[in-house]
């Protein structure tokens, strides 16, 4: 499952600038960043926006263990 997110700036200083995400998962990266890009595009058409950047993160399927569990991965 994949969510689609958009980093949405009204100005060239980073303290303007907003992550936003979509109300539902996509099944396929494709998918993801064929909405995302729509509705940036949109966003890109109001002249307050000054940068608009798509992108889309894939959620994991597998949940890992409980923290504190005995079991712990090598420390890099």
């Amino acid at each position: 499952m994949w969510l689609p997110i958009i980093l949405l700036c009204s100005s060239p200083y980073v303290q303007s600038c907003n992550v936003i995400t979509g109300l539902e998962l996509m099944k396929t990266q494709e998918a993801c960043f064929a909405e995302v890009e729509k509705k940036a595009l949109i966003l890109l058409k109001n002249p307050g926006i000054y940068h608009v950047k798509p992108a889309c993160q894939i959620i994991p399927e597998k949940i890992s263990e409980a923290i504190g569990s005995k079991k712990k991965g090598v420390d890099i």
